[in-house]
């Protein structure tokens, strides 16, 4: 008898310790890891130039930029977010929270509404609308990149910081420092050298595309390619050049129509048409510098030099 009840006591304990282990599992995802070198007050420089005092860590955020939104969500600070743009849809779980206006055009009373101790806003954000805020007493932060990849490294941890998830923050950006390096390890690779359109708008309007100063052009460098536009000027160039250039690959924004572009005068006697190399993106991934541009530069080296 007491053979069977040592076995029943050691098969109890033993389910016991299982089940406090699975609960210290969940207990450490249901919240993301605060970070233990943080403290309050903080006195940050924003991107304005504005020094801000930030009393204690913000538990209610209006984020007025979907990189800034898309950044608080990466780095675990989802649910503090109670205020965001339009413009503002990944990941598709911040379509729950309450929109405040668009990026140029906020709604002031309605952010007043939602009580925040902290507004971020980006480069759109009017100077009016900031005052009027910080005369209500609500903190607000201006962020926003100098278009690069050390820019956005640099938002991701000024964030991460701001909102006591600094830990979360160099995590994201470690990993897509990595992925950078492994891509730039791969294209170094490369025996050729395609020549790439990339188009973000056509016809009748213009050819609106990512020219020689734009970021995007830097990331059709980094992934391989060489950039027909790059002597053109804020995101305008012609079709005649297009059609003269005839680059080797066509990439243009999921947002536009395939078979409308490589039907249009110009584009569909493209050697790249012709040759069906033709390529959507989804332009969130090269436009908004946050947590998935090394995602977006992958893309372009996959459509680039599918070999490596």
């Amino acid at each position: 008898m007491n053979k069977i009840f040592k076995k029943a006591t050691k098969a109890t304990l033993i389910l016991i310790i299982l089940i406090l282990s699975l609960l210290a599992l969940t207990g450490c995802n249901e919240k993301p890891a605060t970070s233990n070198n943080i403290s309050y007050p903080m006195t940050i420089v924003d991107s304005s130039g504005a020094s801000v005092v930030i009393e204690k860590e913000p538990d209610k955020i209006v984020s007025l930029s979907p990189v800034t939104t898309e950044i608080v969500v990466a780095v675990g600070g989802e649910d503090k977010l109670v205020g965001r743009t339009s413009y503002c849809d990944y990941p598709a779980s911040v379509e729950k929270i309450e929109v405040i206006g668009d990026l140029i055009t906020v709604n002031l009373e309605k952010i007043l509404e939602l009580s925040p101790d902290l507004v971020i806003g980006s480069a759109f954000l009017d100077e009016s609308i900031r005052e009027q805020l910080d005369n209500a007493g609500v903190k607000v932060v201006t962020i926003y990149t100098d278009d690069s990849f050390e820019g956005t490294y640099k938002d991701i941890k000024s964030i991460g910081n701001i909102i006591n998830h600094s830990d979360t923050a160099n995590k994201v950006v470690l990993g897509m420092q990595d992925k950078v390096e492994t891509i730039k390890n791969k294209v170094a690779k490369a025996k050729t050298k395609p020549s790439v359109y990339l188009t973000v708008g056509f016809g009748a309007g213009g050819e609106f595309t990512a020219t020689g100063d734009t970021f995007i052009h830097q990331m059709i460098e980094m992934a391989g390619g060489e950039n027909i536009a790059s002597d053109g000027k804020q995101w305008s160039f012609s079709l005649e050049k297009i059609v003269e250039r005839n680059p080797d690959i066509l990439i243009y924004s999921k947002v536009l129509d395939e078979n409308e572009l490589i039907n249009t005068v110009g584009y569909k006697d493209l050697d790249s048409v012709k040759n069906g190399k033709v390529f959507s993106i989804e332009s969130n991934l090269i436009e908004r510098t946050g947590p998935r541009l090394a995602e977006g530069l992958e893309e372009l080296v996959k459509i680039i030099h599918p070999e490596l």
